[in-house]
């Protein structure tokens, strides 16, 4: 190619493209974990500091591209400046008194719940920021989908929307329809027509992809199905394994039902999302669980505190579940969404739960001790005036004194137009610049200045109190 003499003149862009985020394995399962715990203690970060995006979004940036290899100093940098302000927000204070441990235990944490907003908002902004930045050589290889086998940070984009999704669908919050039995296929023509532009999405990206002419991966999903599609067939596990270790199924998924790898026939040609849609069936019925558990009324701090606990034991035990099961039965595999697959996607989804909802036991703890004067994650009194209640139960229109995330109430309001522009966004930077040929400065430039273009259109949309339903 002219604009690289390194590159054979009989290759082309898309091959070369293709080949950058193809043939990939990964990497560890405890690294991954530690990536995305830069997500919470930047909820915690953003009470204190009062710098939303900078805190909410830049932490994760980091994280996913230039200080991925320092991600423990990153994650401690944030803490200690949380700690730090705390500390002299103590100092400032006169309202700072000694509490009883059991007084502290009984400090008021009822209401909404923030935690799973903010982790509802974390799964698309990192979403944003990986479809872009695996482009550029920014984004560490290991970090980018793994291809048949091995744990890739973006291997969890598609379960992790499953997960978001299941624990606040009704069936999770005990919402029951007052619809009678008779009239059981309107409640199933509705769930379908809510489901329907899913499925548009779906055929309007197969479109686009097919009649552009753009780079594709057909060993993620196959060659005409995608994201959307697994999403609205979504919309249990041992069996599934069963089938993929005794019934030939991984051979079929792996190799086509010719053998040679070949995708001759729409069944061939899609076999991994096709399949893969059990497991990530699974995986929703198991989410919707976790959502009961998270739903169940606690109003104190000490009730989420045993709450915590018992997620990080249940989180404990998903992990070593993962390591077993990749040593006796198959390694990790997000093309056939396999035992493992299910199993480390529970435990990853269910850590990031624990540790937002930390962050918000902390902030609760904070407040009762008089040092951050009310603020709240997850939204504010401003941003839901009509959904957020006093302790008498009338409604509250109380501003608050501290700022709060009003940015994830922002992303959560218009989650899938977020990521419908981000998708846009990222089209439109692939077919403007040769991305992989873009030193890391240039792709750090792009890739921030398509953040700030992003969640600006979508916190505008929020400030003028703007839901797109689509």
């Amino acid at each position: 190619m002219a604009d690289n003499p390194d590159v054979p003149s009989n290759v082309t862009y898309k091959q070369l493209h293709e080949r950058f985020v193809s043939d990939l394995n990964g990497t560890s399962v405890f690294e991954i974990g530690k990536v995305a715990s830069a997500a919470p203690i930047g909820i915690f970060l953003s009470v204190v500091f009062l710098l939303e995006y900078c805190t909410l979004v830049v932490p994760s940036f980091l994280a996913l591209t230039i200080l991925a290899d320092h991600i423990n100093m990153l994650i401690t940098t944030c803490f200690c400046l949380s700690m730090g302000m705390l500390f002299l927000q103590a100092l400032n204070t006169s309202k700072l008194q000694k509490q009883k441990f059991q007084a502290i235990l009984s400090a008021d944490m009822s209401g909404r719940l923030p935690f799973i907003g903010s982790f509802r908002a974390y799964v698309v902004i990192a979403t944003a920021i990986c479809i872009l930045a695996v482009d550029f050589v920014i984004f560490p290889r290991r970090f980018a989908k793994a291809e048949t086998y091995g744990s890739g940070l973006m291997d969890m984009g598609v379960g992790a929307f499953i997960f978001s999704n299941a624990i606040v669908s009704q069936e999770a919050r005990n919402v029951h329809s007052t619809e009678t039995v008779s009239s059981f296929f309107g409640v199933l023509f509705r769930s379908l027509r809510s489901s329907l532009p899913l499925l548009v999405l779906g055929f309007l990206r197969l479109i686009s992809v097919k009649g552009t002419d753009y780079q594709e991966h057909a060993s993620e999903y196959g060659v005409h199905w995608n994201f959307f599609f697994t999403l609205f067939v979504v919309r249990v596990t041992v069996l599934y394994q069963y089938l993929l270790s005794m019934g030939g199924l991984r051979e079929f998924i792996l190799n086509g039902t010719q053998g040679d790898g070949s995708r001759q026939g729409l069944l061939d040609a899609n076999r991994e999302g096709l399949c893969s849609c059990v497991g990530y069936l699974a995986l929703y019925l198991i989410a919707v669980q976790f959502g009961k558990f998270l739903f169940c009324k606690r109003n104190t701090v000490g009730q989420w505190i045993k709450a915590f606990l018992i997620l990080v034991t249940i989180d404990v035990t998903f992990y070593a579940l993962v390591h077993i099961s990749q040593q006796f039965v198959s390694p990790i595999s997000r093309r056939m969404a396999n035992l493992s697959f299910v199993l480390w996607q529970v435990g990853y989804n269910v850590q990031l739960i624990s540790e937002f909802l930390l962050c918000d036991i902390l902030i609760a703890t904070a407040n009762h001790l008089g040092l951050l004067e009310g603020a709240i994650t997850g939204g504010c009194h401003v941003c839901y005036p009509g959904k957020v209640s006093d302790e008498n139960g009338k409604t509250s229109r109380t501003k608050q004194k501290m700022p709060c995330t009003c940015f994830i109430s922002a992303v959560n309001r218009n989650q899938l137009l977020f990521f419908l522009l981000s998708n846009v966004l990222t089209g439109m930077v692939n077919f403007s610049i040769k991305t992989i040929f873009c030193t890391p400065l240039k792709g750090f430039v792009i890739v921030g200045i398509y953040l700030m273009v992003l969640n600006f259109l979508i916190s505008v949309l929020h400030l003028r109190g703007k839901t797109l339903k689509l």
